[in-house]
């Protein structure tokens, strides 16, 4: 076996755990904070742990995807090649959405947290400029094509 394939497979492997230990976190702290959400007074811990839930629901989608693509390929089976030219469907909503979402519920518990000394408007800022490079990215990729 080359050291390649020994990294797919031990890749592969933990695959199993990553997803197992992921699926516990969301259903134990994603129980809490749906019950947190249903209240109006929502706190920086409240939004910290929505964001952790989301992105563990993210990242667990994302490895069983890329967990069949490469074990597709691991096994040397034809339909890998479909598995790796659609992953970037499969990245979309479970790796650049839910990572997104989760880091603006990050953000926003950071900010309700410390706007208690004085508020975040570079966080604002810095949001917003990021979205505005996405927008940028977009046009000129679209462009150079």
């Amino acid at each position: 076996m080359t050291t390649h394939k020994a990294a797919e497979l031990i890749s592969l492997a933990l695959t199993v755990p990553t997803v197992i230990f992921g699926v516990m976190v969301v259903v134990i702290w994603g129980k809490s904070i749906l019950k947190r959400f249903s209240a109006e007074d929502r706190t920086a811990t409240d939004w910290l742990i929505l964001g952790i839930v989301i992105s563990f629901i993210g990242s667990g989608l994302d490895n069983i995807y890329w967990g069949i693509t490469w074990g597709s390929d691991f096994l040397g089976l034809e339909s890998s090649a479909v598995w790796f030219r659609n992953g970037v469907y499969a990245n979309i909503p479970f790796r650049q959405t839910a990572g997104i979402v989760a880091a603006l519920c990050h953000l926003r518990g950071a900010v309700s947290w410390s706007s208690k000394g004085g508020g975040c408007g570079a966080v604002t800022k810095i949001i917003r400029g990021a979205w505005i490079l996405c927008g940028v990215t977009m046009i000129t990729l679209y462009l150079i094509l």
